[in-house]
């Protein structure tokens, strides 16, 4: 099955730690790239994943959370979404959500994925399927403490 990464850039946004109270209760995305939006709203998964800006211009990678996506929003009139984006993707409205997320964000070691997020720009991006189980290996770790949504 089809996962998208949402890059979530902690310089412009602020730490992802920070709106976690309101992902544990439904969690979201924001991106601005169509039609990756409108593919993952279609049931798929959806990893956040906070950008962290560390010396002499490196860049590191954390899994905040994953949940499955079913609905795509845009914002009322023609706004955006926090002043940037065009969509919010988020679970069904009402159901708990499907996924994991940690209570602080989980570092990325794997190199492969590490290189893969280096080359892709912020916004969502389909993740190819070799990456996925590199991931997941972060939440299936009972060190790092990920919790169901619920």
């Amino acid at each position: 099955m089809p996962a998208y990464a949402v890059k979530y850039i902690a310089l412009d946004q602020g730490p992802l730690a920070a709106t976690m109270k309101d992902v544990r209760r439904a969690p979201f995305s924001f991106t601005s790239n169509e039609p990756e939006a409108s593919e993952a709203a279609l049931g798929h998964d959806v990893y956040v994943i906070e950008v962290r800006a560390e010396a002499k211009g490196a860049r590191s990678y954390w899994l905040g959370y994953k949940y499955r996506a079913y609905e795509k929003y845009p914002p009322a009139g023609n706004g955006l979404w926090r002043e940037r984006f065009k969509f919010k993707n988020a679970g069904r409205a009402g159901e708990r959500g499907e996924g994991f997320y940690f209570d602080a964000p989980i570092a990325i070691t794997d190199p492969v994925v590490s290189a893969w997020l280096r080359e892709k720009p912020p916004g969502m991006a389909l993740m190819p399927d070799e990456l996925i189980a590199g991931v997941e290996a972060l939440a299936d770790d009972p060190d790092n403490g990920a919790k169901r949504y619920t």
